[in-house]
């Protein structure tokens, strides 16, 4: 696919981030587009430059209080941190603390001020503001996201020019960094096409488009547009956010797991001194009893296996968690609960019990404690003495207490 080179680097945004209430997290990001937009003109098609001329615009997910708070733990491991200079990457126990996997900031400090890039992997698993700010975008988006930062002295380089396996939002929040991109030499690249050592690879020629961002501007980019970034007089950090959707291809993943189901596609594949006309025959019944698989699949079916995947890999959202745990014996009929807002759930029910899964566990009850079931899920606040159905007014503390321990409500009110 030949990317066509698109920008609009003169839409100005006065509002800050926190302040765009009435929008989507994702179209917050993406402001002044809508989502609809984006995914038809833009979504692994094209780059997208937004300029805001607002450096506040990112400071509800990340500012520079945020990363020195991070970097005064003094137990951070090693997996968590990246170095980098140009494309070659530092190894971990240069700047660990010696037979130790916790990293020696002292020394990461130093490598900074020598021009190493500094990267924090995965900082919606790290810093509060980006892991709350994860969780609300996955619970639109529905698939796993990740957010790696980015921090380069000035006059510095983290990468040579690579393209990404993903899909990726470069959100700047200090300092400034000037973007080059190239060209596109596969189209839609999967994990298995290499994407390192670009040049050696392929023709880079003159980017075909380059900017400076500057805090709070947007540049997205498609992954397999190749690409490069440096800094000048300032240091520079950004966020990289990583869009891991479902692709075609791992439905027809989903489908040999199915497949495999069946015993007729558990047979033994004809070996090499196999009678010619049984490898023939063998041919015929492969692709017969493969059509008919595909001629009944249910994608939806499939499509709803992939997303509980993705509900048993969250993690759980724990904030309040502690002291919902050490106040839960105090509840009452009067207490106000509520649904922790990101938390991602499935409702199942079969003729003897209903069942909810989230955080990779599955809670099962009475069918008939279905309505009360229901109360709980709800978006709204409620009232321990306003759960539904026939349980007793026991039964409902009982319920919500079960629902508050396992990490699914959180007391707004005792």
């Amino acid at each position: 696919m030949k990317t066509e080179i698109k920008t609009i680097a003169n839409k100005l945004v006065s509002l800050s981030y926190e302040k765009l209430t009435t929008y989507s997290k994702f179209e917050n990001l993406i402001h002044p587009f809508t989502s609809e937009e984006f995914f038809q003109h833009y979504y692994e098609k094209n780059y997208l430059h937004i300029a805001r001329n607002n450096p506040t615009y990112y400071d509800a997910i990340l500012n520079t209080d945020d990363i020195d708070l991070f970097f005064q733990n003094k137990s951070l491991q090693s997996n968590c941190l990246r170095v980098v200079e140009k494309g070659d990457e530092l190894p971990a126990y240069k700047w660990t603390h010696r037979n130790s996997s916790i990293a020696n900031n002292d020394t990461l400090f130093v490598l900074f001020n020598q021009g190493k890039t500094l990267i924090i992997n995965s900082g919606n698993s790290s810093i509060i503001k980006l892991v709350n700010y994860c969780s609300d975008l996955e619970k639109e988006l529905k698939f796993r996201l990740q957010f790696n930062i980015y921090i380069t002295p000035h006059n510095s380089q983290g990468f040579s020019p690579h393209y990404d396996d993903h899909d990726v939002f470069i959100m700047q929040t200090t300092g400034t960094k000037v973007w080059r991109l190239y060209n596109t030499p596969i189209e839609l690249p999967s994990r298995k096409q290499p994407h390192c050592k670009i040049k050696d690879k392929y023709e880079l020629g003159e980017p075909t488009f380059e900017v400076e961002l500057t805090p709070g501007d947007l540049l997205y980019i498609p992954r397999g547009l190749i690409h490069d970034a440096v800094t000048t007089d300032t240091a520079s950090v950004h966020i990289t956010l990583g869009f891991h959707p479902n692709y075609w291809f791992e439905i027809l993943q989903e489908i040999a797991e199915l497949a495999e189901e069946k015993a007729e596609f558990r047979k033994a594949v004809p070996n090499g001194i196999t009678a010619e006309s049984y490898q023939s025959q063998f041919k015929q019944d492969f692709l017969s009893l493969t059509q008919s698989l595909i001629n009944n699949l249910d994608l939806d079916e499939i499509l709803e296996r992939k997303f509980d995947q993705y509900i048993d890999s969250k993690r759980s959202e724990d904030q309040n968690r502690f002291k919902d745990s050490i106040q839960v014996n105090q509840l009452t009929l009067n207490s106000v609960l509520a649904k922790r807002p990101n938390i991602f759930y499935k409702l199942e029910r079969d003729d003897e019990n209903v069942y909810v899964k989230f955080y990779g566990k599955k809670l099962d009850f009475p069918r008939f404690t279905e309505p009360s079931i229901n109360t709980l899920l709800q978006s709204q606040s409620f009232a321990v003495k306003d759960i539904g159905g026939l349980v007793t007014d026991e039964g409902k503390i009982d319920l919500a207490t079960k629902f508050i321990q396992e990490g699914f409500l959180t007391i707004e009110q005792l």
